[in-house]
């Protein structure tokens, strides 16, 4: 039904581009037209034929304007009082019915083509603002990726400046500037990663945990015999949600890396990222030293990972392997679009 009105509201929008004496004169000829036609069938022994000419006025108001079909109404009007009835060959209507009945038809005729031309001008005004919603749209995600663009230079610099720094310094410090500017970088990958759907902000699982693993792997494992698998399936989730999600990853990996091969001990670390009916999960898995050397770890980064797992309306568990540890993160659907 939208597909058939929009096509008639185009056509009108091009036949009313016409003079005006050209439209004038094209509902004339379909009055006399459909008169002729009447007059030459068996149908003209009806007494009033005024039915058919409701689709030319119906026609004329929507295609051409509101006067052609007030033109229409009263031409029909007329040819109607002419040929058909009493006494025929006159504009004069003897009969009082005749009168009643010729003026409900020119009533009616009126009442269509306002009702049809208020209708067009509602469909221009309908067409304008949807204009200028898709223009507001557009502008805004130009200003979207402007902002996205400016605050990824400005955390580029953030990071730029942590790393420099940490390599001025040693021990501890270093290791906490380095990690700072490890959950500056996860944060940063999803204004990289964002795109707009459906008129809103969200980021692609995939793509963006597939990054913070390359960038985990050339950070904290580049020196250590530990391998860093990843699997994500691809989901659309809002950026308020990506950012947690993605710090949440960052420590998890870190507190592994630390704490989970101590000694230079060789290993491996499998993220997974599923969707499972109404639930996401998030498992960072190693199989390293086991649940006891972790759990007892209970630094910023863990303090960090149940703030940001909250954020997320979560539940987060820590699960005992053979070897290893897992720790498992189930995120609602419904709080992660």
């Amino acid at each position: 039904m939208t597909g058939w009105i929009g096509s008639l509201h185009s056509l009108a929008l091009a036949s009313r581009k016409m003079p005006v004496a050209i439209r004038y004169l094209i509902t004339a000829s379909a009055v006399l037209v459909l008169m002729w036609a009447w007059m030459h069938t068996d149908a003209n022994t009806q007494r009033y034929p005024y039915l058919i000419f409701i689709p030319i006025i119906f026609a004329s108001g929507a295609l051409l304007d509101s006067g052609n079909g007030f033109f229409a109404t009263l031409l029909s009007a007329a040819v109607v009082d002419h040929y058909v009835l009493p006494p025929v060959g006159s504009l004069a209507v003897a009969s009082g019915d005749d009168q009643i009945s010729l003026a409900l038809f020119v009533i009616v005729g009126f009442i269509i083509a306002a009702v049809v031309e208020a209708l067009h001008v509602g469909l221009v005004n309908l067409a304008i603002e949807h204009e200028r919603a898709q223009t507001a749209v557009k502008d805004r995600e130009v200003l979207l990726e402007e902002l996205s663009h400016r605050t990824r230079n400005d955390l580029a610099n953030v990071i730029t400046l942590l790393n420099m720094q940490a390599r001025s310094l040693d021990g501890a410090a270093h290791d906490a500037l380095v990690s700072a500017a490890d959950r500056v970088q996860a944060i940063a990958r999803v204004h990289r990663r964002f795109q707009i759907h459906n008129h809103r902000v969200v980021v692609d699982t995939k793509s963006y945990i597939s990054e913070l693993c390359d960038d985990l792997r050339l950070s904290r494992l580049a020196s250590r015999p530990v391998a860093l698998q990843c699997d994500a399936e691809s989901h659309l989730i809002s950026i308020e949600k990506a950012v947690p999600l993605g710090l949440i990853l960052n420590e998890s990996v870190t507190n592994a890396t630390k704490h989970a091969f101590p000694d230079d001990r060789s290993g491996a670390i499998g993220i997974r990222f599923v969707r499972t009916d109404d639930t996401y999960t998030l498992t960072i898995a190693d199989n390293g030293v086991g649940t006891a050397a972790t759990v007892s770890q209970r630094g910023t980064g863990s303090r960090l990972i149940q703030m940001l797992a909250a954020q997320l309306e979560s539940k987060i568990t820590t699960e005992p392997r053979t070897p290893g540890t897992a720790v498992v993160v189930t995120i609602p659907v419904k709080t992660a679009k």
